[in-house]
């Protein structure tokens, strides 16, 4: 479990790949990307879709797979190394008819974008509770991916304000991300805050802005009870996982690591305005030392291009994403993910409620003077011990952000047959 603000923490991290030259027959090949900035990059595209590509970038025999817009782009040119035999030109010029016409068909009209509220924005006052495993919840996200596809979505905004959470449900955010969200839409973070799970869970994902009092990090793992940091083969584990994190969600691992523990982390930007992190802080710009644990600001996360920038409202955010027309749609699935906040939040505050009142009914009933008075207590508190059940089929992660053991609800049945079978 993650310490927070005010009971529970998490964290955060990310990498970059590599890889060796495209190769076809012994003879390298590869795609040209021409940008609007006078660039025109050697690779490969990777996968395409509405508004943007992603495009394997190769500089000598390394390769890094970055993100475009549409609006950054002049042209692209494609390498084909097949043979240019006549049957194999014909077949070129029916599949590249067959392409237009998908391209068409796909591309008509706005593009269709949804934001989903992977906690309660500041706007909501306070109103709702933030926790990653209590209020947000993965099986919300994993419901309403049904409703995306069929209101045919093609970017979904992952808009971030949480100030933790729990550890166990970090890899099922990632893994959903991963196996559910990016291969069928663009999946965008819009950062507001995320503290430890909260920048952990979605760390995946690609594209990442900022709003512009963003803030990401710090990840220091704590244990549930003792609120100690985690250490040895538990933090061995955790460090491993935001590893793989990093490498599916294409971030240098190093910027995750220094957000989990004490260590130094500062960058280098060469002339050509690539960025290369350091497990040090002997880089031209230090953005962590060796005794803290780092957080990233917005202004810094866009200078050090691990954000694509900063939008203070969705209109600012797609005008940033180089999205000329927009149809925000997809709006069940948006107040689907805002009801199970809500929900969630009212059903532990009750939770809590009713765990007061059950506590004052043991107590009361443990001082009872004779058997009536004490039945009758031990009457309020096992309906009151029923109903905490009940509300642990909406979310059984409740009892971990109080601290209850596993085998708490044995223990007070038995306590209630003891004290009712005094005399």
């Amino acid at each position: 479990m993650f310490r927070t603000s005010k009971i529970f923490k998490s964290l955060a991290m990310a990498i970059v790949v590599a890889g060796a030259a495209l190769l076809s027959a012994g003879v390298a090949h590869a795609d040209k990307l021409y940008l609007k900035d006078g660039r025109v990059l050697e690779g490969k595209v990777v996968r395409e879709g509405k508004g943007f590509l992603y495009f394997k970038v190769k500089v000598g025999t390394l390769e890094s797979e970055q993100i475009f817009v549409e609006s950054d782009i002049s042209k692209v040119e494609r390498d084909d190394p097949k043979l240019k035999t006549d049957e194999n030109i014909k077949k070129d010029e029916d599949a590249k008819k067959t392409d237009a016409k998908t391209d068409e068909k796909k591309h008509a009209g706005a593009t269709r974008v949804c934001i989903l509220n992977f906690g309660p924005p500041s706007d909501w006052q306070g109103s709702v509770e933030n926790m990653v495993g209590r209020e947000i919840s993965v099986a919300a996200f994993k419901n309403v991916v049904p409703l995306l596809e069929k209101a045919k979505v093609d970017v979904v905004i992952i808009r971030v304000n949480s100030g933790g959470g729990l550890s166990l449900e970090m890899p099922r955010f990632q893994d959903l991300f991963e196996q559910s969200y990016k291969p069928k839409f663009r999946t965008v973070a819009w950062i507001e805050s995320a503290i430890s799970a909260a920048a952990m869970s979605p760390w995946t994902i690609e594209e990442y802005y900022f709003l512009p009092q963003g803030n990401m990090g710090a990840c220091t793992e704590f244990n549930g009870g003792n609120m100690k940091a985690s250490k040895g083969m538990q933090l061995e584990q955790v460090l491993l996982r935001m590893e793989k994190a990093s490498a599916w969600g294409k971030k240098d691992p190093r910027i995750m690591r220094s957000m989990q523990i004490q260590e130094p982390l500062s960058v280098d930007v060469d002339e050509n305005g690539e960025v290369h992190w350091r497990q040090d802080e002997l880089g031209q710009f230090l953005l962590n030392r060796k005794n803290e644990v780092f957080t990233i600001n917005a202004n810094d996360a866009v200078k050090f291009k691990f954000a694509k920038g900063i939008a203070a409202n969705r209109d600012e955010l797609v005008k940033k994403m180089g999205l000329q027309e927009v149809e925000w749609v997809a709006q069940d699935a948006t107040d689907q993910i805002d009801k199970s906040l809500r929900d969630n939040d009212a059903a532990y505050k009750r939770f809590n409620e009713l765990l007061e009142k059950y506590q004052l009914a043991i107590g009361v009933a443990n001082q009872a003077p004779d058997k009536e008075r004490r039945g009758i207590q031990l009457g309020i508190a096992k309906r009151l011990l029923a109903e905490i059940k009940q509300k642990l089929a909406l979310n059984p992660n409740f009892p971990m952000f109080i601290g209850l053991p596993e085998d708490w609800f044995q223990e007070q049945e038995e306590l209630i047959k003891r004290l009712a079978q005094k005399p």
